[in-house]
């Protein structure tokens, strides 16, 4: 899952893209996605999100409404390699454990790309792609390719 529209540095009045928070679209996208999920029988054994701010927040709302869900962050997710995302992903995934990561674009869509053996997908904020795992070596498949609907004042 991608974090939720966030504002820039600029409008937040931080110094650095780490402490960038979500804007209050942000927040009510990253719930309303978080709602999808579960209505779409989705519960996480973990969540785990880059420690960025606005990653980390949206991940609070995912483990407000999965609050089975064992939390945890890792700066994978906040610009690490392919490479290190898989580890993570397995090592999280080990005894068939629903893995939800909350991150950043383009990496992703470039890890979901890598999972299903397809080209890098363009995540919109508050989008995810929901990936079952292959049952034996080679690329997951994809179960739901999802982008939040536009705010209301866009529909217009």
């Amino acid at each position: 899952m991608r974090h939720g529209h966030a504002l820039s540095a600029r409008e937040a009045g931080v110094a650095s893209d780490p402490e960038r928070p979500l804007s209050p679209l942000g927040e009510k996208e990253a719930l309303e996605t978080v709602r999808h999920l579960s209505a779409s029988e989705f519960v996480p054994d973990v969540i785990i999100s880059s420690p960025f701010q606005r990653a980390d927040r949206t991940a609070r709302i995912a483990a407000a409404v999965f609050t089975g869900a064992e939390r945890r962050t890792s700066d994978a997710l906040s610009g690490g390699s392919l490479q290190e995302l898989q580890e993570l992903i397995l090592s999280a995934a080990s005894g068939n454990s629903r893995v939800l990561l909350v991150g950043h674009q383009p990496l992703i869509g470039a890890i979901a790309g890598f999972l299903t053996g397809a080209d890098s997908f363009d995540v919109s904020p508050a989008g995810f792609i929901r990936i079952r795992p292959a049952q034996k070596p080679g690329p997951g498949s994809l179960v739901e390719f999802y982008t939040p609907p536009p705010p209301e004042e866009k529909r217009r």
